[in-house]
This record gives structure tokens, sequence and C-alpha cells, in this order.
């Protein structure tokens, strides 16, 4: 079973739909852009690491290269998720240029809301 990185998109989803019974991750970088993603009791936070912000300076880099900056919140997101092998689940299209520069990232991308049923 894959493991999910939930990016702050698809948590504010789900608070707004009254689901607060989501297993899996976020970042503390996503708390700090949304701190109600608290609510959510079993989330786990992950905080980043030096490796993540040099893998996050590589993938500025490629960005930078090809003329597709991202904001860095994204960036570190996606390093995250790349150095934990966990599948990043966000409506935001910033991460499809990741995924250009940097094939490592497991990437769902959602188009339209949705809603999960708690497990």
């Amino acid at each position: 079973m894959e493991e999910i990185l939930y990016d702050t998109n698809i948590l504010i989803d789900l608070l707004k739909q009254n689901t607060e019974n989501i297993k899996g991750y976020t970042t503390a970088l996503n708390i700090v852009e949304y701190p109600k993603i608290l609510k959510i009791k079993q989330l786990n936070i992950i905080y980043p690491t030096p490796r993540d912000y040099k893998t996050a300076i590589t993938i500025s880099k490629n960005l930078y290269k090809k003329g597709k900056p991202v904001p860095a919140i994204d960036i570190i997101t996606a390093a995250i998720a790349i150095n934990r092998k966990l599948t990043l689940l966000t409506k935001n299209i910033h991460f499809k240029y990741i995924k250009e520069v940097e094939e490592k990232l497991q990437l769902k991308l959602i188009k339209h809301s949705f809603s999960i049923k708690p497990s």
C-alpha cells in the first residue's frame, strides 16, 4: 500500500468535509500554511531535514534552468516526498513542473474537489 504525503490544499478540502480520520503524512510547512491541519490527529508531521533542503536546492536549480520557478514550500514538500518515497497528493499544478525535472517524484495530481472515506 502506498503511503501518502498530503499537500495543504487536499487537507483543507478534507477538513471542509469534516474528515479528520486520515492516515498519512504532511509537512511542518503545510501546518505553518494552515494550522487547522492539526485537527487531523492521525496525520504524521514530517520536519524538513538538511537532506531535504539539499534535494530542494537541486530541484530549484533545475526548474530555474527550464524557466519554471515554483514557490519554495512546494519544492521542499516535493523533496520530502522524494526522499521518503511517499506519493504526494495535491491539486497544485506546480508539482507537475517539479515532476518534469525530478522523475523520482511520485505524484497524484487531483484536478477537482474529491471525497475520501475515513479508513
